[in-house]
Formats: structure tokens, sequence, C-alpha cells
């Protein structure tokens, strides 16, 4: 049997393949954060096309993390439950499984979505993308922060979702103190390793506690960031470690990259009509204000955009499966069965997970499972990447051709 499409587990969860749709936001729930039957009909067509696993775009735990982004899911109140119980129970009776993804945005959001007049972060650092200022969190604060996350998990829970995935990576908060670049904390939360990863840990342990032992809980890591004091490597496998420690985890997912570096996380093309036509601000820009990005800045920053490699966090995944005896998730630029299948095989990963190649085209796990196809056709063109800022989640593939 080939390798990617032998059955895999998660902790109590039976998978049938090891192809994993990896969060991604999608701006499909309602004005309060319910999802919606438009969000079922998206995510069905993953489960129809063969994925072994839906990992949902981000959950709020709390208003005041809630993402910039175009119509986030929420699950902040018990008054969304039976909105995610309606739509899990639909994915359960089409024999799919889905885990909700749950974050909080710290500083890598806007304080017009929020509601509060500060964002808030591990420490007063200014997101480079987002610009605001945020204040640092106190004591209590980052208690009810823990708190709200384990109340999402048993929120989630109860809805029925086969999972829960802590996401720590990408800029947001929990990602924010593990990263030096962003962690300047002088006090238990910050400074060597262990302090920078305590809100994980406690974090982690307080999910456990809220949904019992046999609920699979997984989290998503930065394998590396590009900020000069940003997270490399060495570190994430030691994270990696102290996750597995904690007794509370039963997979991790590796990524990288958050907002502030560019387009690290996604590699591929600069998409820069994308960002006019969508990104705020701008798309509000007048028409000499977008010549200029277009004309200018555009060409300088497609020359340094990173370059695009299959399985760009492989390397990472590779040392992280040595060094712990969990369940390793891996995203970033998987594209070809053959690539896929030799990584699992090989040992350097137990799953893989993408989010762009499904996009334009939910059934690709058919597709390599039935030979029909064994490259995905998405090109990284990273229009979907920025679009999410004003609309819903979609390919855009053929949107700009000819211009």
């Amino acid at each position: 049997m080939e390798a990617l499409f032998s059955p895999g587990r998660i902790g109590s969860l039976e998978l049938k393949n090891r192809m994993i749709r990896s969060a991604s936001h999608e701006g499909l729930a309602d004005r309060s954060g319910a999802p919606t039957e438009r969000q079922f009909q998206f995510y069905k067509r993953f489960i129809e096309g063969g994925i072994g696993l839906i990992i949902t775009g981000y959950a709020g735990i709390m208003q005041n993390g809630k993402s910039a982004l175009y119509h986030m899911t929420m699950i902040d109140s018990d008054d969304l439950i039976p909105a995610h119980r309606t739509m899990v129970n639909n994915i359960h009776n089409i024999e799919g499984k889905i885990a909700l993804q749950i974050a909080h945005c710290g500083r890598q959001t806007l304080s017009s979505e929020t509601g509060e007049a500060t964002l808030v972060s591990s420490s007063s650092v200014p997101n480079r993308f987002y610009k605001e200022v945020p204040r640092e969190l106190s004591e209590p604060e980052i208690a009810e922060i823990i708190e709200n996350f384990a109340a999402a998990a048993r929120r989630a829970q109860t809805a029925g979702y086969d999972g829960v995935q802590l996401h720590a990576a990408h800029g947001y908060l929990l990602s924010t103190f593990l990263s030096r670049h962003s962690n300047k904390r002088t006090d238990r939360w910050g400074g060597h390793l262990e302090n920078r990863f305590r809100i994980v840990g406690e974090t982690l342990r307080a999910v456990r506690d809220a949904v019992g032992r046999d609920y699979p809980v997984f989290i998503k890591l930065n394998s590396f960031e590009r900020a000069r004091d940003g997270i490399r490597p060495d570190e994430c496998v030691r994270f990696t470690r102290m996750v597995g420690d904690t007794g509370c985890c039963d997979a991790i997912e590796l990524s990288a990259g958050s907002n502030e570096d560019s387009f690290y996380m996604a590699r591929g093309k600069f998409p820069a009509e994308g960002i006019l036509k969508y990104l705020r601000p701008y798309c509000k820009m007048g028409r000499v204000g977008k010549f200029f990005i277009r004309h200018a800045v555009s060409p300088v920053l497609s020359k340094i955009q990173p370059p695009f490699r299959e399985g760009y966090n492989l390397e990472t995944a590779a040392r992280v499966k040595k060094a712990v005896s969990l369940p390793v998730i891996t995203v970033g630029g998987m594209r070809s069965k053959a690539f896929m299948e030799a990584a699992i095989r090989e040992g350097k990963t137990d799953f893989v997970s993408m989010a762009r190649p499904l996009l334009l085209e939910p059934d690709l796990a058919n597709k390599f499972k039935t030979g029909e196809s064994s490259v995905a056709r998405c090109d990284n063109c990273n229009i979907c990447f920025v679009a999410t800022d004003t609309v819903p989640i979609r390919c855009h593939k053929d949107e700009f051709r000819g211009r």
C-alpha cells in the first residue's frame, strides 16, 4: 500500500489516509462568527475529494483576539455551539473528520476589529504589517487567555469536532511568546526558552484538563521566522520536545513565518495585483498610489520574495520526528504525490497538510489515489493568501490572466 494512503492515527482519532487540509482563514462565518451552510459546503468538497482530515480556519477564543480578516469564525461563546454542532454533524453525515483550530490573534490584527482601544501581545512590540503598538499582557490577562483557550476547546468537543488544534504559529498570540523577536518580557513569561514556552505549556495542560485524556489535541508551531531574532529550527526542535513533555498533545503541525515576514509563510509569486484589489489599505488607494505600488514597489519586493521549493518545512520536520514520539504533520509547499509519498515513507513526517492546492483541486487526494494526477495544479500565485482580508476564500488562479 502507498504510504500516503495508508491509515493514520492521531491520539484516538483514526484517519483513512495521510493527507490533511491545513487551516486557512475562510471568511465564511456569519457576522456573529457562527459557521454557515456555505462553510459546510466549502468543507464538503474536501471530504468528497478524499482528504483524510479537515483542520478548519482559525476560530477566535475571545473578542480581543479577533482577526482583522473577513468574517472570522468564533468559538468564544456557548451560544455558538449549536451552529458549530450543525456543521460538524453535516460533516460526519458524509463520513468526514474535522478538527477546529483555535486562536488568539494578539498583535496581528486591528483594534477596529477587536473593539478594544489597544491590541494585546506578549510585549509592546508593534507588528510591522498592522503597525499598531500593542500593550503587554498582565499576569491576570494571561491567565484569562489560557482559560479562554480551554473553554474554546471544551466548546469544540461539545459541538462534536474530532479534535482541536492550538494555533501557536504565524505570529499569532501564542507564537509571539515563543519568539525572541516579539517577546521582550523579563518576568516568568519571557527570557530563556523555558519561560517563553510557559504559556504554551500551561495552555496545553488547561485544554487537556478541559477535554479529558482521550480527546485529540494538536498544536501548530513555527519552524522558522524571517526576523533576525525570530524562531530558528534548533529552537523549534526544543519547543517540540517541551510539547511532548507536557503529555497533553497528540500531534504537532510544523509551518513557518508570520504576516510581517512578508510571504515567507507561503513562498511562490508576489501577488501584486491581488494586493491592489483585495488587501487593505492598498485596495483603497487611488490610481496614483496603485501605479506607484505596481511599478516601483512591486518589482523590488518580487525580487526578494522567498523562492518556492517543495516541502520547505520538511527538513525541520525530519529533525522533529527524531526528537519526539508524537505524530508530525508538515505543511508548506506540498505539491507532488511522489514527494509526499517519499516524505512519509522515509520517516520525515507522518502526515502532509496543504491549503492552497485544495482551493483549486478539492479532489486532489482522489486524483492522486486513482492516478489521474501526480502533481497539484496550484501555481502558488498567492492571491488567495491576501484576498481573505476583504472577501471569502477561493482560488483566484484565472482572475488576472492577460494583465
